[in-house]
């Protein structure tokens, strides 16, 4: 596929035979603390609510309707609560597994995992890592840039801008077909959850074909990524192994700033890195369309 070698799809058991020298996965810690959090509330605000006799039934019209009221929004309190709470609890032990991981560095090369950490219920002899020999690699970029978040839907985009963090893998050929075809395929693919019978589709992992360029971009820090370690760390690793550099690339622009070309490249991005409801909201905003219509819109991108 390139210059000086082949680029691979292989199954995650042949990338586990050679040795790692540098492993990034997601981040487990962030999900824990937030499922901790809401699970203990719908403890605890229950308690407290029993504790201060709010749930007792009193002889009055008034007491009748006040404790059916304090029933009706501990339960929906508890209920919500639990259940995003077991969500983030789920993900965070999934993250926890040895099959999280998207990148390992090794003497020979690059493994990138095509298969986000959390489908691990997929068939694990799916050829789901791209092999990049190191002879492929013309050099790792690490990038950071700053993007506009979207602080309220009544003002759809406001100054805020969030600190992003990826890594650019420029190689020396630029046929990624390959490789695209089979991300894609993970993308599209459905597996089963915790609950029977209920299916639901693949995530993919968070990363970027630029085909043009013979790019593949790896989001590191994003709203939707935390690889761990730290960028900082991944680039005194990498950089003993390969030619790298950094490019801080300027502060996005507003929106209403850009020629139309440049607003359907940026709701393009704010789609891959999840940010659809945003996106949807700006699209609705800058063309005045309606709900559907602005869904239909991102598709048609």
């Amino acid at each position: 596929m390139g210059r000086y070698g082949n680029i691979e799809l292989i199954t995650e058991d042949e990338a586990r035979q050679s040795p790692s020298l540098f492993t990034a996965k997601m981040s487990w810690k962030g999900h824990f603390i937030v499922a901790m959090f809401l699970l203990g509330w719908s403890v605890i605000f229950p308690s407290f609510l029993g504790m201060n006799g709010l749930f007792s039934i009193g002889d009055s019209l008034f007491t009748m309707v006040f404790s059916s009221f304090v029933w009706f929004i501990c339960s929906a309190t508890v209920l919500i609560c639990t259940l995003v709470g077991l969500i983030f609890l789920f993900s965070a032990l999934a993250a926890m597994r040895d099959s999280n991981w998207t990148l390992r560095a090794a003497p020979e090369g690059l493994y990138l995992k095509l298969r986000n950490y959390s489908d691990y219920r997929l068939n694990p002899a799916d050829p789901i890592v791209a092999f990049i020999p190191r002879r492929e690699i013309r050099e790792l970029r690490f990038v950071t840039a700053k993007t506009r978040m979207i602080g309220d839907k009544e003002i759809p985009e406001d100054g805020t801008l969030q600190k992003e963090e990826s890594l650019e893998i420029l190689l020396y050929g630029g046929d990624l077909g390959e490789i695209g075809a089979a991300l894609e395929a993970e993308r599209a693919r459905t597996g089963p959850t915790l609950i029977k019978g209920i299916t639901a589709r693949a995530k993919g992992a968070a990363l970027q074909l630029m085909a043009e360029t013979g790019v593949i971009r790896v989001d590191w820090t994003t709203r939707m990524t935390r690889l761990q370690p730290k960028i900082g760390k991944a680039r005194e690793v990498l950089t003993g192994l390969y030619i790298t550099g950094g490019r801080q690339e300027p502060d996005e622009a507003p929106i209403r700033d850009l020629s139309p070309e440049e607003q359907d490249a940026r709701l393009r991005e704010m789609v891959r890195r999840g940010d659809r409801i945003d996106a949807t909201s700006l699209a609705r905003d800058l063309h005045g369309l309606s709900l559907t219509e602005a869904h239909q819109y991102l598709k048609s991108l």
